[in-house]
Order: structure tokens, then sequence, then C-alpha cells
């Protein structure tokens, strides 16, 4: 039995520490140093080229160290009948969470517009406005969206969630599905994306959109870059309607030099650093699975290849 890992930010030799702490008798190769390929029966892998997949014959899963599985579903070779483990990673959970609070936090307390004043060395003070008066909406409460809206709730922030399906978390209201996005929108003065990307989310954050929110609005985007039109956030922030956006996720990764995002006054870019967590965080749900697997167990923490996500 012999694993074959490509991991993302965190090293090969983190999470090769990390599951030979829990489990013993299981050979570890690293992409793409593979051997023989039929020796290979479990995958850990952030983002692969298309096609690497199945030249293993005998693979029983494959599992995301990465949050979001839109690549590998979008791999027209990996066959549907080889399960899609969801990357489980609780300090990945934790760190969004900080993102997400902290760029809230940000418009909330006016730091973008201090900013702004002190490169005009202008000394003038903005009213405090309480937490429990400020809307956030969070657009996708799975694992990482979740354990942010728990957060700002813990902060004191008036919190709401848009979902597929109805969604209970204590001290958020929850709207779901096409009739619940206009009422979500429209109460949302600070709207965060972190939905799974599929067919449906795709483009979600456009023009009509973005009209949607009240005027002065803010848009942080820490999902997918595909989630939002560019062109429409430009317009959008050109015109006043929306007072400002942070952006962590990209179209194309890394941004172009050239992109209009990088000189908007109104937009603050980070390299898709939102969410990280080191191996020791998200190993468990990797061995249990292999574990699972070589008992006939059903497996764990499944994608739902239908839904997408």
């Amino acid at each position: 039995m012999a694993l074959i890992i490509k991991p993302g930010r965190d090293p090969a030799e983190n999470w090769i520490k990390a599951i030979n702490g829990k489990i013993s008798d299981l050979e570890i190769r690293v992409w793409p140093d593979c051997g023989n390929l039929e020796d290979i029966e479990f995958a850990l892998v952030s983002h692969i080229p298309h096609g690497e997949l199945a030249r293993f014959p005998n693979l029983r899963f494959v599992a995301s160290t990465a949050a979001g599985v839109d690549e590998l579903l979008a791999d027209p070779d990996l066959s549907h009948d080889v399960p899609i483990i969801h990357g489980v990673n609780s300090e990945r959970s934790d760190t969004m969470a900080q993102t997400v609070l902290l760029h809230v936090l940000r418009y909330h307390r006016h730091l973008q517009v201090y900013g702004e004043q002190q490169s005009r060395h202008e000394w003038k003070r903005y009213p405090l406005v309480p937490a429990d008066e400020r809307r956030v909406g969070i657009m996708g409460l799975g694992a990482l969206g979740s354990v942010a809206a728990a957060r700002l709730v813990q902060s004191g922030f008036d919190v709401a969630g848009w979902t597929r399906r109805p969604k209970t978390i204590d001290g958020v209201t929850n709207f779901h599905g096409a009739d619940g996005l206009g009422p979500f929108l429209g109460r949302t003065g600070i709207l965060v994306c972190m939905l799974p990307l599929t067919a449906e989310t795709e483009d979600v954050i456009n023009a009509n959109t973005l009209a949607a929110l009240p005027k002065g609005a803010f848009v942080i985007n820490c999902a997918r870059g595909a989630h939002l039109v560019d062109e429409d956030l430009i317009a959008a922030l050109d015109s006043g309607h929306i007072a400002g956006a942070t952006l962590d996720v990209f179209r194309t990764e890394p941004l172009a030099p050239d992109h209009p995002f990088w000189d908007h006054p109104r937009i603050t870019i980070t390299p898709h650093t939102s969410s990280q967590g080191r191996a020791a965080f998200g190993v468990d749900v990797l061995v249990e699975n292999m574990r699972r697997a070589r008992a006939g167990e059903p497996l764990v923490n499944l994608v739902d290849r239908e839904a997408g996500y």
C-alpha cells in the first residue's frame, strides 16, 4: 500500500512526519516520483495537473489538502468511481475566521478611510457604529464559513448567511435559495464570499448582486476569483455604490501586473493567504479514511460530486 502526496503550502516533509506519527505501515511517495503506479492506493494533493491521478489504476480515494475541490472536480480524467475527500483542517478554519474578522473590523472601524486621510495629512474622526448595528452577510456557511460566522457573532456583529439549503447556526440569520438572495443582499453592509465554486456560483458577485447591496456596502472575497465579475466590481466602486473591496482570490493567480485591481484606490489585495493550515492539523481525516478503506467501512467527509462540494 502506498500514498502519493503533492501538498500545497506546507512542505511534503511536514505531511510525511504528521502521517508517520499516526500510521506506520505505509509507504509515502512524493509526486512526481511515483514509482510503480500500481502500488498507489491513496492520493493526498492540493493542485495536481489534470490526468495525473488517472495514471494510478488502483486508486481508492483522493484527499484534498485545499479548502476547495473545484480543480479536482474539473479533471476530466478522474473517474467518478474514485471518491474525493474534503480537506479538513481546524487551523485552516481558524486562520480564515481571523482573516474575515480582520477585514470586517477594518471596514467597521473606518481604517480604509483613515489610511486615505493619512496620505493627505488629514485629521478627521468618524463616529463609532456599534457592532450590533453593522450587518455582515456571509455567502456560504460550510466548514470555513460557519466558523467565520460564529467568530463574527462572538464579536457582536449582526450576522446573516446565505446558503443553498436551510442551515442553522446560533446567532446567524439564515437566508437560502434563489428566493433568499435578494433579502440577504438588501440587509448586508459588509458582504463576505465563502462559497464553493460550482457552475451555479460562478460569477455570483456581478452587477445585479452588487446593485442589490445597500449604497456604501463593502465586499470581501475569500473564496474563488471566479465568483466575482471583475469589471462589474470596478464599475460599482467607481460609481460610489460600493465603498471598498478586499480581494484574496483571483481568476488568474498570481494577479497579472497590469490588472486594474492593483491601482484601484478602494481595493485591497492579498495574495491568496486567507486560510492556511499546517499538516499536523489536517492529517486525521486522511488517516481515518485509510483505516476505513482497509476495513471496508464507509469513507467520511466525502465530496458530493453532484453538488460540486
